[in-house]
């Protein structure tokens, strides 16, 4: 107990001494004055109102307690926010509907996979183990389209778009996940889920394709909320121009073109030369690495029909189990054009630094907005992103430099706020923007303190390691040194030069050495 909350006790114990009750003039001073009188005491009741709820004193050693992680999460299958009970206890199964390897991730695929990537490291900060596993497609009417136009044998093309796929993963700070198959390693799986189908008897083949029956699924439509009999025939449950039974049926596995099977696009099964559909890639994945049922899956809002639905069509026709339990889809970026807000396809993260933004600055504005409504890509919002980092940038480089000053009292209190009003936050479906205004909060208090020398260079550490601890899920802090700006710029210069001369192999190991000191490269066009 503190100077001041020794005083509120004898306040206390003066103005209010009523049999069996205190009434505290702060929580510390109820809470200690109600030990005190327990300890004294053979029987009785002892009522202490604590006008902090006494989350204050609850987070000191004495009041320790084991913490449970209650994590809510909004089921889009429910279509509402439910407490977060993995199926087995503080182990988590999570599948993420990857890229597909035909070009460079446009904005609202980096945002699906930043969300993504956000929530599997905030339930790492929340003592979950997660296997997380983000399924690549390289082989699909995207991608063998791509490779006849670049005159490409198709895996040397997926392979080309995966090596710039991953470049954007690093770049948004999105570590690497447990797994990430690809489709074209798993199309053997893929034909035996088929095989099940038909076996059950919830697909038939047409003129060597393969079709799910939707007829045999009367719940279809869950995820979205579509009515399947009100499906407009021709825009719905997949594009393609092949013969059906039902015109709302979807397709497993694609019989090949002539152009296919003259570039060895095919394989072979009991209905002929075929290719797996879109839908049949990620149910068998899924189930290969994940097994029948798993916690989590994350998309994006608009795959939710058909794609989506025809996975949990698959799942539900060979388990009865509905693939994922939780899914949690975020919604788009979008461009507002002047006349329309449109989807942001063409926009990469190349036209991001294009204009001058940085990793950190492009992943903040993607986080910032809650993932369940569509941010708006604007050259404001971004700047607003870059000054917001700057505020944090700012802060920690005031504590780096904190060399003598007053012990702070309080200081634990501080960061038992900063953590736990983030942690209070995150846990209701990832409310990114009060966890971030609350450690703004905290922010601006620190300043405040260090202006008035009442933090020390043992607080100014302390500080430093809480915001390392929440920035393992957020990922926007910059925490590095002083750089060597004179070593910095003679780095540039030999790279520069090495890029003129076609040297490449030297312009980029430079690029790597400048990357690990903490600096940012970002290439001109060369004239």
């Amino acid at each position: 107990m503190n100077v001041e909350d020794e005083k509120a006790f004898e306040m206390s114990r003066q103005l209010a001494r009523v049999e069996g009750l205190f009434v505290g003039m702060s929580s510390g001073a109820a809470m200690v004055a109600a030990l005190n009188e327990a300890a004294a005491m053979e029987t009785g009741s002892i009522v202490a109102i604590l006008p902090d709820s006494g989350e204050r004193y609850l987070s000191t050693p004495l009041f320790a307690v084991q913490e449970k992680a209650s994590v809510n999460l909004f089921n889009m299958l429910n279509r509402e926010k439910e407490p977060f009970n993995p199926l087995t206890p503080h182990s988590v199964t999570m599948y993420t509907c990857g890229p597909t390897a035909h070009a460079r991730m446009n904005l609202s695929e980096c945002r699906r996979l930043v969300a993504a990537e956000l929530l599997r490291k905030y339930l790492d900060f929340r003592g979950f183990k997660v296997n997380h596993v983000v399924h690549v497609t390289d082989l699909d009417d995207k991608t063998i389209e791509g490779a006849e136009k670049a005159g490409l044998d198709l895996s040397r093309f997926t392979q080309q778009q995966m090596d710039g796929i991953k470049k954007d993963l690093a770049f948004l700070g999105i570590e690497p996940a447990d797994e990430y198959p690809k489709t074209s390693d798993h199309v053997p799986e893929m034909i035996r889920m088929s095989e099940d189908l038909v076996k059950k008897g919830f697909a038939y083949e047409k003129l060597r394709s393969l079709y799910f029956d939707l007829t045999r699924l009367p719940d279809y439509g869950k995820l979205s909320g579509i009515d399947v009999n009100k499906i407009r025939i021709g825009a719905t449950v997949d594009l393609d121009e092949y013969e059906k039974d039902n015109p709302r049926d979807f397709t497993l596995l694609k019989r090949t073109t002539l152009s296919e099977l003259r570039k060895g696009i095919f394989f072979k099964t009991p209905w002929g030369n075929v290719r797996p559909s879109w839908h049949i890639q990620s149910a068998a994945i899924a189930r290969k690495y994940l097994g029948q049922q798993f916690d989590i899956h994350t998309s994006s809002r608009e795959l939710a029909f058909p794609h989506h639905e025809n996975e949990i069509a698959i799942s539900t026709a060979l388990t009865g189990k509905g693939q994922a339990r939780y899914w949690v889809l975020c919604e788009r970026v979008l461009v507002d054009d002047g006349d329309k807000v449109g989807a942001a396809t063409e926009l990469t993260l190349e036209t991001l630094t294009e204009m001058g933004f940085s990793d950190r600055e492009i992943r903040y504005w993607l986080i910032s907005g809650h993932y369940r409504k569509p941010i708006t890509f604007s050259k404001d919002r971004l700047e607003h992103a870059r000054r917001s980092l700057k505020r944090f940038d700012t802060c920690i480089e005031r504590l780096k430099n904190i060399s003598e000053g007053d012990s702070f009292p309080e200081i634990s209190q501080l960061i038992y706020d900063l953590k736990q009003n983030f942690t209070t936050a995150m846990d209701e479906d990832l409310n990114i923007s009060a966890a971030l205004a609350s450690t703004f909060k905290v922010v601006k208090r620190i300043n405040q303190l260090i202006t008035e020398k009442r933090l020390d260079a043992g607080n100014a550490r302390s500080l430093i390691d809480a915001f390392r601890k929440i920035d393992a899920v957020l990922k926007i802090f910059d925490f590095s040194e002083n750089i060597d700006n004179a070593k910095v710029q003679a780095l540039l210069e030999k790279r520069r030069e090495a890029r003129t001369n076609g040297n490449w192999k030297l312009a980029d190991r430079i690029r790597d050495e400048l990357v690990s000191m903490g600096v940012q490269v970002r290439d001109e066009k060369l004239k």
